[in-house]
């Protein structure tokens, strides 16, 4: 068929091997990402420190302060949800063996307190 191809080309017609060509879009879409990240990332709220772990062994470190008698904040937006449940699961832990307590403050926002502290709600 080389040469039927070759004469339905000459005179303007596609041949059975003639791939069509992909048209370019002429509005490519975009991928979007939101740069604000740190917008809504405060280091403090109403004076207690808050920190944004990205794996266990970072929450680690923070359980030591509850044996301090020092409350603080976990926000897990930074971690994955495989690794936020390790690190909930190794705190609820440390938080039974000290007596202290841990809150859901909003989605991904959790407040550990030490044994003789409490949230004051209005």
């Amino acid at each position: 068929m080389g040469l039927m191809n070759y004469i339905y080309k000459f005179f303007g017609f596609e041949g059975d091997d003639v791939k069509p060509i992909a048209k370019k879009r002429s509005n490519p879409q975009k991928a979007t990402y939101n740069l604000k990240i740190k917008q809504d990332m405060p280091e403090e709220i109403d004076g207690v420190k808050v920190f944004y772990p990205e794996d266990l062994d970072d929450c680690k470190e923070r359980a030591e302060l509850l044996k301090k008698n020092t409350p603080f904040f976990l926000d897990f937006r930074a971690c994955n949800n495989s690794e936020k449940n390790k690190a909930l699961n190794y705190l609820s832990g440390f938080i039974a063996v000290l007596g202290a307590s841990m809150e859901e403050v909003e989605k991904n926002l959790y407040i550990f307190l030490p044994k003789n502290m409490k949230i004051e709600r209005d």
